[in-house]
């Protein structure tokens, strides 16, 4: 991929830039926020005053790369290659990293406001908004006071963590999430994610919950804009007046879904069971009213 498609792309809103190879690749001052490079081979790149709020770095290499004056406001660098980066003057509060995260000799990521995961870390009051926690081991950590709002917890160990005063309204868990024993997720206003789930009403917008199983689950009046459903197994939940527009639900199964007043507009549906059982591209839209 070279500068011009890379652009190109995320002007027309695709986001997913994972391995990709932009070695020496001049973006300096260029708006990547929220885009994703997971593992992509980025050495010598120049993102020099780029804004890259909230974007997702990890096991990404960037050795050698200029980051004189980037904002990486909130950018995941778990497992990031930084050696010999140039970060002068680089913005990482809130960034997240871990101990797999290679910064430059005389680095200081928590000075500069950025949050370590991992066990016993103190990240008391620290602003974790839609963080992707997924699979995290962060037992006996310090999340006094910190903002956890629609947070991804699924399978994450909180285990001896002092959660108190916390903000966990609309994150996610499942059933492999690990909180202390007699936690009450639902005072806490967690989600959980799974078969059955009772979600009324939940704010679900831009959640990625590919290949889920929520069968059988209560989604009513809930809003899953733009959420990425792709794969998921919708058979036989509730889906009455819920919000639907711009979703992806490519080849999500539909199967028996109750989708009466149910929004669908821009909908991705390709490859999705309808609620009749057929696999033919519907107007949905139509069926929901």
């Amino acid at each position: 991929m070279d500068i011009h498609q890379l652009l190109t792309r995320y002007a027309q809103g695709e986001r997913l830039f994972s391995k990709v190879n932009l070695c020496e690749a001049h973006l300096s001052g260029t708006n990547l926020s929220r885009a994703v490079f997971r593992d992509a081979t980025l050495q010598e790149i120049n993102l020099s005053s780029a804004y890259l709020r909230r974007t997702d770095f990890r096991g990404a290499d960037l050795k050698g790369a200029d980051l004189r004056g980037a904002y990486l406001k909130g950018a995941d660098l778990r497992g990031t290659d930084l050696r010999w980066a140039d970060m002068g003057g680089t913005d990482i509060s809130d960034a997240l990293y871990n101990s797999q995260t290679q910064f430059p000799i005389g680095f200081d990521a928590k000075g500069r406001n950025a949050y370590a995961i991992a066990p016993n870390a103190d990240l008391s009051r620290a602003y974790l908004y839609k963080a992707d926690l997924r699979w995290t081991q962060i037992t006996d950590a310090n999340l006094a006071h910190a903002y956890l709002y629609r947070a991804d917890l699924r399978s994450a160990d909180l285990r001896g963590a002092d959660l108190s005063e916390a903000d966990l309204r609309s994150a996610l868990c499942d059933a492999d999430t690990c909180f202390d024993e007699g936690f009450d997720t639902n005072r806490a206003g967690v989600y959980a994610i799974g078969p059955q789930s009772s979600l009324v009403d939940a704010t679900l917008s831009g959640a990625r919950l590919s290949g889920v199983d929520l069968s059988g689950s209560d989604l009513s009046g809930a809003d899953l804009t733009r959420a990425d459903l792709s794969r998921a197994n919708l058979e036989n939940t509730n889906l009455t007046g819920a919000n639907l527009t711009g979703a992806n639900l490519l080849g999500a199964n539909l199967l028996g879904a109750k989708i009466t007043d149910a929004e669908f507009a821009e909908a991705d549906l390709r490859g999705a069971i309808a609620p009749d059982g057929s696999t033919a591209l519907i107007d949905l839209q139509k069926s929901a009213s």
